[in-house]
C-alpha cells in the first residue's frame, strides 16, 4: 500500500490547521484535542519582560531635594570622556599591533662536538678489543644564546630553533663506508615546540670536515632584492609590502603618477629597465617585483668534528643579526586581549546603575505620595483610570474598559438583554446536547 500524502485544509481564520490523515476501516477516529485558551496572567507574563537597567542618569529636578546630586552628574560626564578616550586609545593600540614592531638583536652561535668510545691514540689502528660491542660515535652541537643590551631591562626569551627556518648539515665522509647518507637536514614544522640546541648523532672514529647551512626565519617573510631594485630602493632585504611601498613613494617623489589616473604609473628610465613596461597599474607591482625577488642568503659555517678528545670546541663564535618582538608589543596585546578589568568596571556600573534605579523609584514614591496628599479622591480615580487603560493595552484582547465593567452602570446598558439572552441560549443548548448523548450511551 502505497503512503497517503497529508492533506492541509487552509480556513478563512488564518489558523493553519493540523493534517488529516484518512480513515482505515477498524481503527477508531482520533479523539479531539482542546487547546487551553490562556488566562490573562499568563497573557500578562508573557508581556512583561525583565530588561536589565541601564539608565545610569539620576531624575529631573533631584537637585532641588539633593544638592550633591551634582557631584554625581559631573563624575558621570568626566566618566564619558575618559571612556572615549580609552577607547581611542584601545584602537590605536589594535593599529600598531597590525604593524610588525621589530628590534634587531644579536644571536651568538657555538659550534661544538662530543665523543663516545673512541680509542686513546688514533694512530694505534691495531690497538682495538674484539669482544668490546661498543660502537664509537660522536655528537655535533649547535648552541646559541642572545647578547643582552646594557640598557634594556627585559630580555624575551626565545629559544635557538625559533630563529631558523631549516638547518642542512653537510658532512664530508665516504659514502660507501657511511651508507646513512652525508646530508642531515632539519624543517621547522607548525606547531611544534621549539629548541634550545640542535644536537645531531652519528658513528664515526675520524675527523670530518662539515659545512653547517642555516636558513634565517622571519615574519613576515623578507626577501632578498635583485641588484637593480636594490639599487632603486637603496635596501638589500625587505618584506613585499615595504617594498610596494617604496616603490610608491619612489613614484610620488619623482613625479611619475599619471594627472588624470593617479594608480597609473609612468616608468622613468631606472623603472623601466627593470620592470620593461613604459607604463604600468600600481596593481601590477606585486607580481612585477616577484621575479626581483629571492631568499636570503643562508648562514654557512665550516667545522671540523674532532674525535681526538671528549669535547671540542670551535675556536670561533659567529654573531647573526636576528629581529624579535618588541617587549612593548606583549604588553600592548595583554591590554588588548585583558578581561579581567572590564569585568571590575562592569560589576561597578551595574552596581551604580541599581543605585540609580533606586533613586528613580524613591523620586516616583515621593511624587506619587504628594499627588495623593494634595487631592486624594481625584487621585485615586485618576490612577485607576490609567491603570485599566495600561492593563488593556497589555492584554490587547478585549475592546472593554475593565473599569467600567466594575461599575454597576456598566449592565444596565440597552444591549445587556440581547447578550443576556444568548448566553442562555448557548447555555441550554449544550445542555441539551449532553442529554441526548447520556441517552444514546
Amino acid at each position: 500500500m502505497q503512503p497517503q500524502p497529508h492533506v492541509f485544509q487552509q480556513h478563512t481564520g488564518g489558523m493553519p490547521q493540523q493534517p488529516m490523515v484518512p480513515l482505515q476501516q477498524g481503527m477508531a477516529p482520533p479523539a479531539m484535542q482542546y487547546r487551553k485558551r490562556p488566562s490573562e496572567v499568563d497573557t500578562l507574563s508573557k508581556h512583561i519582560k525583565k530588561k536589565r537597567p541601564t539608565d545610569k542618569n539620576m531624575p529631573p529636578k533631584i537637585e532641588s531635594f539633593v544638592p550633591e546630586s551634582k557631584l554625581y552628574t559631573d563624575l558621570v560626564e568626566f566618566e564619558k570622556k575618559l571612556d572615549a578616550t580609552i577607547m581611542r586609545k584601545r584602537l590605536d593600540i589594535q593599529e600598531a599591533l597590525g604593524k610588525p614592531n621589530k628590534i634587531r638583536r644579536t644571536l651568538r652561535l657555538f659550534i661544538s662536538n662530543t665523543v663516545v668510545d673512541q680509542s686513546s691514540s688514533t694512530e694505534d689502528v691495531n690497538n682495538f678489543d674484539l669482544h668490546n660491542g661498543n660502537v664509537s660515535s660522536w655528537a655535533l652541537r649547535i648552541e646559541g644564546k642572545l647578547l643582552n643590551v646594557s640598557n634594556e631591562k627585559t630580555q624575551p626569551n626565545q629559544k635557538l630553533t625559533s630563529f631558523f627556518r631549516s638547518a642542512i648539515i653537510e658532512l664530508d665522509r665516504d659514502p660507501n663506508l657511511y651508507p646513512e647518507g652525508n646530508i642531515i637536514e632539519w624543517q621547522k614544522q607548525p606547531n611544534t615546540p621549539d629548541f634550545d640546541m640542535i644536537e645531531i648523532k652519528r658513528k664515526g672514529d675520524m675527523n670530518v670536515k662539515c659545512k653547517i647551512i642555516l636558513n634565517l626565519d622571519s615574519n613576515p617573510q623578507k626577501f632578498k632584492l635583485s641588484p637593480a631594485l636594490a639599487d632603486l630602493l637603496d635596501v638589500k632585504m625587505e618584506t613585499k609590502p615595504h617594498i610596494v611601498m617604496g616603490i610608491w613613494n619612489y613614484c610620488k617623489n619623482h613625479k611619475l603618477q599619471d594627472v588624470e589616473d593617479k594608480r597609473l604609473i609612468r616608468c622613468d628610465n631606472r623603472l623601466a629597465q627593470i620592470f620593461g613596461y613604459p607604463q604600468l597599474h600600481f596593481a601590477q607591482l606585486p607580481e612585477l617585483i616577484t621575479p626581483h625577488l629571492s631568499r636570503p642568503d643562508p648562514v654557512i659555517i665550516d667545522y671540523t668534528i674532532r674525535v681526538d678528545k671528549p669535547l671540542s670546541q670551535s675556536s670561533k663564535c659567529y654573531d647573526i643579526d636576528v629581529e624579535l618582538d618588541s617587549p612593548v608589543r606583549q604588553k600592548m596585546m595583554n591590554i588588548v586581549s585583558s578581561t579581567q578589568t572590564q569585568k571590575e568596571i562592569m560589576g561597578l556600573d551595574d552596581k551604580i546603575v541599581q543605585c540609580v534605579q533606586s533613586i528613580n523609584n524613591s523620586k516616583i514614591k515621593r511624587d506619587f505620595l504628594i499627588q495623593f496628599s494634595k487631592e486624594p479622591v481625584e487621585f485615586i480615580n485618576k490612577w485607576i483610570a490609567s491603570q485599566a487603560r495600561d492593563l488593556e493595552v497589555i492584554l490587547g484582547e478585549s475592546k472593554v474598559n475593565l473599569e467600567e465593567v466594575r461599575q454597576s452602570e456598566f449592565y444596565k446598558q440597552p444591549w445587556m438583554k440581547e447578550a443576556v439572552f444568548h448566553y442562555l441560549t448557548t447555555k441550554t443548548q449544550q445542555r441539551m446536547q449532553e442529554l441526548l448523548t447520556t441517552q444514546r450511551g
